[in-house]
């Protein structure tokens, strides 16, 4: 690349730089949210993660919780749904997206898993397939914003 191409933006797109994933640092989190007690869940490693441009997309998912305590936090047969829904979540978004999973927070009555990635790559219509079999299963809802600073995520630490 030449100088005048490295000033004015011409040349191609830097990839991110290796390692494409950070790793794994989990901690979890209490925290007091206006609807009750919250536990998040939070891979620390994603805190000074140098390629957050390179991943702009947060995808935000809400899954109901039914079988739930007093706190409205799942029990364990119901964690375990959850944790079968959110592997699932993942393995789609896998098939056309570098993923990385950056936190989940359990909450009354709901558990938010946070998701960065690249670009949306798939349809419309690939996603109505796929959330429809989810919402068979629990109650759904999901965004995409662009959230290349990842502000979204700044209050857990990340």
């Amino acid at each position: 690349m030449s100088i005048l191409q490295s000033l004015f933006g011409g040349g191609k797109k830097q990839p991110p730089a290796e390692p494409i994933f950070p790793g794994e640092s989990f901690s979890i989190l209490e925290l007091n949210m206006p609807d009750g007690l919250a536990f998040a869940t939070v891979n620390s490693a994603y805190k000074d993660y140098q390629n957050k441009k390179h991943f702009p997309y947060l995808a935000g998912f809400e899954l109901e919780i039914l079988n739930k305590n007093d706190n409205g936090h799942p029990l364990n047969d119901e964690a375990e749904i959850l944790n079968d829904l959110q592997d699932k979540i993942e393995s789609f978004l896998k098939e056309k997206h570098t993923v990385h999973p950056v936190a989940r927070v359990t909450r009354n009555g709901t558990r938010d898993i946070l998701i960065y990635i690249d670009e949306p790559k798939f349809t419309k219509e690939e996603a109505k397939d796929f959330f429809d079999q989810i919402n068979e299963i629990r109650a759904v809802n999901f965004i995409i914003n662009k959230d290349p600073n990842w502000n979204s995520v700044k209050a857990l630490g990340i």
